[in-house]
């Protein structure tokens, strides 16, 4: 998410990673390379493909499929993310009703409940504690 920002994925992410404990992430994991790379390209060109196979030589094909969909899960939220949140401050900060494409219409009134959720879940997780490290890798946190 430091490539491309959204503040639902920094929330919930940064808040999850916050109650497993961890600190800061470790730039050179084979995880968080791929994961830069794919954020830089979109998911597409040879810098991708290279930490692809960096990655499963690294971790195996199975784990590497598993970083690989989350972070077309990601890219795909954080640009639905921005949408709704370009869309919102046409309508509240701007007032630029008129200036709406159909598609951020569609995107608002489509995800628009899913990631007002997000954003309620957000802002509950910034009270959380921590949690062990056990119990967070048994629901998916980690």
């Amino acid at each position: 998410n430091s490539v491309n920002t959204c503040p639902y994925c920094t929330g919930l992410h940064g808040q999850l990673a916050r109650m497993a404990g961890v600190e800061k992430p470790n730039l050179s994991d084979p995880e968080v390379v791929y994961a830069t790379a794919f954020a830089r390209e979109c998911g597409r060109g040879s810098d991708v493909s290279s930490a692809y196979d960096t990655l499963i030589t690294k971790i195996g094909e199975k784990k590497a499929q598993s970083v690989q969909a989350l972070c077309w899960a990601l890219l795909w939220g954080k640009t639905t993310g921005n949408t709704i949140n370009n869309a919102r401050d046409k309508i509240v900060k701007k007032c630029e009703w008129t200036q709406l494409t159909s598609v951020e219409l569609f995107v608002m009134a489509y995800y628009g409940p899913l990631f007002l959720v997000i954003g309620v879940l957000n802002k509950i997780l910034t009270v959380a504690p921590s949690i062990p490290k056990v119990v967070s890798a048994g629901v998916g946190a980690v």
